[in-house]
């Protein structure tokens, strides 16, 4: 389902990145977490940091480990995810999706709306931070 609403921050999303993104930005669909809360006369917009399951080669203070438990329905089902706070963007609300894991009965969507500890929260502004020396 498409955002409609300003997410908390802290919220994982789905955001896609396929169209419009060229080498050696990301092009990709992946899981990301809101970073900002909502801005006056800026709607349907929100910065993001992308979650990703592969290991930074060297791990930098812009990198924050995140364990999740239980992991992100698939196919973001590992444990452990590694926020990339120097790739913060702005998107706007149709690149974001929520995440989904199973169907109901009657046949509607099972979302998966996580929200990160204020823990978290507070180590990927300190990555961010650092990653664009402020």
């Amino acid at each position: 389902m498409t955002v409609r609403f300003h997410p908390i921050p802290g919220t994982i999303l789905r955001v896609d990145l396929v169209d419009g993104f060229k080498n050696p930005e990301m092009g990709k669909r992946r899981p990301a977490v809101v970073l900002s809360s909502q801005l006056a006369g800026r709607p349907q917009l929100c910065a993001i940091v992308p979650l990703s399951t592969t290991v930074p080669r060297l791990v930098q203070p812009w990198h924050h480990k995140v364990e999740l438990d239980p992991p992100l329905p698939f196919p973001y089902d590992r444990p452990v995810m590694w926020a990339k706070c120097d790739m913060v963007l702005t998107v706007a609300f149709h690149r974001l999706r929520l995440l989904h894991d199973s169907r109901n009965p009657t046949g509607e969507r099972q979302y998966d709306i996580r929200v990160l500890s204020v823990d978290h929260m507070e180590a990927i502004r300190a990555g961010v931070r650092a990653a664009l020396g402020l």
